[in-house]
């Protein structure tokens, strides 16, 4: 079971980078740093981030690359993001010396190489349409890190074709891996991403979304 922190409760003060490891990349030789995220809240420790997010809006979706855009319409959601995001790069940005021996890159250099995941009202997402199952080792047939889908009152182990369109309005529980590094001939090219899952989106149903466009007219008017 994951336990999902909502956005609006996080304090980004309480997130905290692990200690440098270093994970093979499935498939190649190659290997890439990896500084993992954990949460400490006074006497409680998650050893993983995990996020819930408020609806937020589909605004793209490529089955063929998995790559999610989300527009946030609140600045309340996109200050928490940022925030968080800046967070993370001034600690990347304290750390290089003990990670990597020395401090060959500004902060504003980590900055501009960082691939970032919010990006104005953008929060930039990647999640891959299903796969077929792998056969276990008993033979079955099972799925690996399987986002969990919502839609139409119906549970989908998995991203199909269809369930994700422009304009939903949807829920995404998010786990934050950490810091991803990119490390060429043994030295840290300054490149870094925010390394992330998607566990699961709750699709608001078509009724439901219609209710909440109605109820935004209506406070629209009332503040004319």
């Amino acid at each position: 079971m994951e336990w999902c922190i909502p956005l609006q409760k996080l304090e980004v003060s309480k997130v905290q980078i692990g200690s440098l490891y270093v994970q093979n990349v499935k498939g190649t030789k190659d290997k890439k740093p990896l500084a993992p995220l954990a949460y400490i809240d006074g006497q409680s420790v998650f050893q993983s981030l995990h996020i819930l997010l408020p609806h937020l809006t589909v605004e793209s979706y490529d089955p063929l690359n998995g790559r999610l855009e989300i527009l946030i319409d609140s600045p309340q959601v996109v200050a928490k993001l940022q925030a968080l995001q800046t967070s993370l790069l001034n600690t990347v940005s304290q750390q290089q010396v003990a990670w990597f021996g020395s401090n060959t890159l500004r902060k504003e250099d980590i900055q501009r190489f960082f691939q970032p995941m919010i990006e104005e009202k953008r929060l930039h997402l990647y999640c891959p349409i299903l796969h077929p199952p792998q056969e276990g080792v008993d033979g079955k047939r099972v799925l690996q890190n399987v986002t969990k889908v919502w839609s139409e009152n119906i549970w989908y182990d998995g991203l199909r074709p269809g369930l994700l369109k422009a304009g939903q309005r949807v829920r995404i529980a998010l786990q934050l891996q950490g810091i991803s590094l990119h490390i060429q001939n043994d030295a840290w090219t300054g490149r870094a991403r925010l390394q992330h899952r998607i566990l699961g989106i709750l699709v608001q149903g078509a009724k439901k979304q219609e209710k909440e466009k109605e109820k935004e007219k209506q406070e629209e008017l009332l503040i004319e």
